[in-house]
């Protein structure tokens, strides 16, 4: 029981003089002859500065079959506030090892120019048939809004996989 107490007034004294030694600093005047504490409190914003733009993209789904229907959703923010009316484009194109990945036409055929929401946001519904299977696709993203173009390459992505089949019990056995 004193040992608790003892180490609770330690750790308690412990605590204030770092505080103390963190938040104040000791000024020593020569022609008064004593110490003075000046405590300093520090300008801090509660808000975090955003950055000048934001785009973000997804896939609804990152592991599709080898012949699906993806969407890719993209958001796009100027100095932290939705865009709407933005031009979207997406480039789907595939990944290998060396990142010498080509084209997918398929995909990039059915991508025309969306323009985003009043909440920044744009859809982009594709639908394909017979990719390789494990074929991981990414998706840039390019945005054009006010006579600026911004782009971020592989900012979504998923992988095509070939379904396994279910096994189903079988009556009789």
């Amino acid at each position: 029981m004193i040992k608790q107490r003892l180490y609770s007034l330690l750790l308690a004294g412990l605590s204030a003089v770092l505080f103390a030694s963190c938040t104040a600093s000791l000024v020593n005047d020569p022609s008064q002859g004593q110490a003075t504490l000046v405590l300093h409190t520090p300008v801090l914003s509660p808000t975090p500065t955003a950055p000048p733009y934001t785009i973000g993209a997804f896939a609804n789904n990152l592991s599709p079959g080898l012949s699906d229907t993806v969407t890719i959703y993209v958001i796009f923010h100027l100095n932290g506030k939705p865009a709407g009316g933005a031009s979207v484009n997406l480039y789907f194109h595939s990944y290998t090892s060396n990142g010498s990945g080509g084209p997918i036409d398929q995909l990039n055929n059915q991508v025309g120019g969306e323009q985003t929401a009043d909440d920044g946001w744009a859809a982009f519904r594709v639908t394909y048939t017979n990719l390789p299977d494990q074929e991981q696709v990414l998706v840039d993203v390019t945005v054009s809004y006010q006579g600026q173009t911004y782009r971020i390459a592989r900012a979504a992505f998923f992988t095509t996989l070939q379904g396994s089949p279910t096994v189903s019990p079988t009556a009789g056995n």
